[in-house]
């Protein structure tokens, strides 16, 4: 009872921030306003200066962080009727995360880091409408430290957008690294490892490296043994009223013969 009650005024309080121009805001019924106190089940950690953080509600959060810091970082949540599981989110300077609605995070373990830390030369991820999260997956738009060539003085590997479009499906224990892009309607195996752009829509992309190893496909949230439940009870429905018609049809046609048979 007195870890709930503490709870509860703890939460009445703001999330603190360090550093200046930093922003929480939320938005309730298409009006944007001040986040005045904490989200039951999200931690806030913003460090730095000119940081961003919009949440449009409802959203529901359980044991997830929202790291932001250094400078022009800015993060973006849509609305979602699931709970956000165990999820950590780390945006770095001059990174951009713009989560779009309806969002499936309620397994645990997903980790995002943008690191970039390069001013004035934005990156970004974007999460398309309705997608589909499992358990165990990391997304990054950088390696997170440099690489060199023998002789040179600047990195190669500079960071990179990771674009995800609508209604994708990630299965567990996925890794997206930087520079790839997944197309609405699509699939990523699970254990796979994203590296690279795809174009087409509605394909399967598994492996390590990841390849496409189907096409025209369409998923669905709903389980195989439900879809098969519902696909026999509409099968034998119509067969049903065929049987139904038939008979009735039978019926009026031996009514006409007999009617000149007498």
């Amino acid at each position: 009872m007195f870890k709930a009650l503490r709870k509860f005024v703890y939460n009445l309080f703001p999330y603190k921030t360090t550093g200046t121009n930093n922003n929480i805001y939320i938005v309730m019924n298409g009006h944007k306003k001040k986040l005045k106190r904490k989200l039951d089940g999200l931690d806030v950690i913003i460090n730095g200066k000119n940081i961003y953080l919009e949440l449009e509600l409802p959203l529901n959060f359980k044991n997830t962080t929202i790291h932001l810091e250094g400078e022009n970082a800015v993060f973006i949540m849509k609305h979602s009727n699931t709970i956000v599981n165990n999820a950590s989110f780390y945006v770095g300077t001059w990174g951009r995360c713009f989560i779009d609605e309806n969002i499936r995070l309620n397994q645990p373990n997903f980790k995002v880091i943008i690191n970039n830390n390069e001013s004035l030369k934005p990156h970004k991820l974007v999460i398309g409408k309705n997608a589909q999260i499992g358990r165990d997956i990391s997304i990054r738009t950088s390696d997170g430290h440099a690489l060199f060539n023998e002789g040179e003085t600047l990195p190669y590997n500079e960071p990179k957008d990771v674009l995800i479009g609508d209604n994708v499906w990630i299965a567990q224990r996925a890794t997206i690294l930087k520079g790839s892009q997944i197309p609405s309607n699509s699939v990523i195996g699970a254990c796979s490892l994203v590296n690279k752009a795809f174009n087409e829509n509605g394909v399967v992309i598994a492996g390590n490296p990841a390849k496409i190893i189907k096409r025209n496909i369409r998923w669905s949230r709903e389980t195989y043994g439900f879809l098969k439940d519902k696909h026999n009870n509409v099968y034998r429905n119509e067969q049903s009223i065929k049987n139904m018609v038939v008979k009735k049809l039978r019926h009026k046609f031996l009514k006409f013969i007999f009617r000149f048979y007498f």
